[in-house]
């Protein structure tokens, strides 16, 4: 058995009107037409829906039960496309949006206020993870996108699968105690833990492992343990303090930096919302920071 919302429309009409030409009219449909669609569905059913003989038409019992599950049916696909009007209009809707944790406390403070003014009615769902889990995210449909660093490091067969729109070029800074507890000649480089790109990328600009000793999830965190005096480390631009830092030393590592981009999966048809946000992103975003 086959039903289309088409005819069970057609049969809704004929049962309010009890006149085809009457129905066809409000169908926008010619009269003919009209008579194709319920015979359609008369077949589908195998049994008679409408008694033709009567003036005005009446609906036969198999008819009347079916129409009560055929008004149900278009009540529901009348939501369904009014939600999806909604959606497509960003009213309301469901962006899942991965990012990276040594960006995510400065770029979401820079953004989110203008995305959630703008879209109200879109419910973020915010996810912080490495870069490598996140592209796996993305891949596999688990998040609309995700803001991550480089992704040389990926393996081919999970970029492959990746669309990567660039944002901008972060400098990365050399973060050094001023008073450490360890002479500065054995000062160690201290680090986020594995998997985290900041700490892989600290190792090729600053060409030094990383203390296995001390390492941390956060960037902040990070930060207080070279306050601690307990180690240098490589942050980047965003995470550097605005104010000047008694307890430590920013300098600039010369030719040192990371691409930050935008990381999607290739859809025939992609959530509104992660547009609009990558488009909040591209005009939200300050010069200095795409600088």
């Amino acid at each position: 058995m086959h039903l289309t919302t088409t005819q069970l429309s057609a049969l809704d009409a004929l049962s309010e009107l009890r006149h085809f030409t009457k129905a066809a009219q409000r169908l926008g449909i010619t009269q003919s037409a009209l008579s194709q669609q319920v015979k359609a569905l008369e077949q589908s059913v195998g049994l008679p829906l409408i008694n033709r003989d009567t003036r005005p038409l009446t609906m036969t019992s198999m008819g009347e039960k079916l129409l009560i599950r055929a008004r149900l049916i278009l009540q529901q696909a009348s939501a369904i496309e009014a939600e999806c009007r909604q959606t497509e209009d960003l009213k309301q809707g469901k962006l899942s949006l991965g990012i990276i944790p040594t960006i995510a406390p400065y770029l979401t403070r820079l953004v989110l206020p203008h995305f959630i003014t703008a879209y109200p009615g879109i419910q973020l769902d915010i996810h912080e993870d490495t870069t490598s889990n996140l592209a796996k995210k993305v891949h596999q449909g688990h998040v609309d996108l995700a803001i991550t660093s480089d992704l040389e490091s990926l393996p081919t067969s999970t970029v492959a699968h990746l669309d990567e729109h660039p944002l901008f070029k972060e400098k990365l800074y050399l973060a050094t105690p001023l008073d450490p507890h360890i002479p500065s000649q054995e000062l160690p480089m201290i680090g986020l833990k594995e998997g985290h790109c900041l700490r892989d990328q600290a190792i090729e600009v600053c060409n030094q492992s990383i203390d296995h000793n001390i390492s941390c999830d956060q960037i902040s965190t990070l930060i207080s343990l070279v306050k601690a005096g307990l180690g240098s480390a490589v942050i980047p631009s965003m995470a550097v303090p605005n104010s000047l830092e008694p307890a430590m030393e920013i300098s600039e590592i010369p030719n040192a930096q990371r691409l930050i981009q935008v990381v999607t999966r290739p859809q025939v048809h992609p959530n509104p919302a992660a547009k609009a946000f990558v488009d909040t992103l591209n005009t939200q975003l300050p010069q200095q920071v795409k600088a």
